[in-house]
C-alpha cells in the first residue's frame, strides 16, 4: 500500500494580498517609531517642552574651563539660541571660567547679604542706645539679640549681636 503525502494547503486569494500589506505596515510604523522625526512647525515653537521639565534647569551656569555654548546646551537641554538670547552681553566664543550664564529667561535675583557687620565691638563710653543711634538699628531689637549682656553693665571689648 502506498501512503501519499497531503497535497500542500495552497493561501487563499485574500492572504496572498493581505500579507504583505500588513507587513508592509508594519514595517513603516516600526520605522516611524525608531526614526521619529521632530515636529515641523512654522512660524512658532511650542511652549512647553518635555526634556526641560524633566531635566528642571538651575537658573544659573558657571563656566568652567573649557566650557562651549555646544556642550552646556547638551548638559542643560537648552538650544545654543536659548543660551544666547538668555545671555546678550556674554561673548559665546570666549567663555571665561567663573563666569555666571542665565538658563533662565528672568533668573531669580542672588540673594545678597544684609549690609553692615554682624557684631559691634563696644568701645569705652559706648552704650546700647548709642550703638543703637550709629547702626539705625532699634534698641529693643539689640536687647533681643543680646539676651546676655546687660544694657547697663556694657564692657569695651564685649562683642554686641547687630543681626542674625
Amino acid at each position: 500500500m502506498v501512503a501519499y503525502a497531503p497535497a500542500p494547503r495552497r493561501r487563499g486569494r485574500i492572504g496572498r494580498f493581505i500579507a504583505p500589506v500588513i507587513l508592509a505596515a508594519v514595517t513603516a510604523a516600526v520605522v516611524l517609531v525608531i526614526l521619529h522625526p521632530a515636529p515641523i512647525t512654522v512660524g512658532h515653537r511650542p511652549t512647553a517642552r518635555p526634556e526641560a521639565a524633566l531635566l528642571r534647569v538651575p537658573p544659573y551656569w558657571f563656566v568652567r574651563p573649557g566650557d562651549t555654548y555646544a556642550e552646556i546646551s547638551a548638559k542643560t537641554g537648552l538650544t545654543v539660541a536659548e543660551l544666547q538670547a538668555f545671555n546678550p552681553n556674554a561673548d559665546p566664543l570666549n567663555l571665561v571660567p567663573g563666569e555666571r550664564l542665565n538658563l533662565w529667561r528672568n533668573p531669580p535675583k542672588p540673594r545678597l547679604p544684609p549690609p553692615g557687620p554682624m557684631f559691634w565691638t563696644v568701645q569705652p563710653g559706648q552704650s546700647f542706645g548709642s550703638i543703637a543711634a550709629k547702626t539705625r538699628i532699634n534698641i529693643v531689637t539689640l536687647e533681643q539679640l543680646n539676651p546676655l549682656l546687660k544694657p547697663t553693665s556694657l564692657q569695651p571689648g564685649d562683642r554686641v549681636r547687630l543681626r542674625h
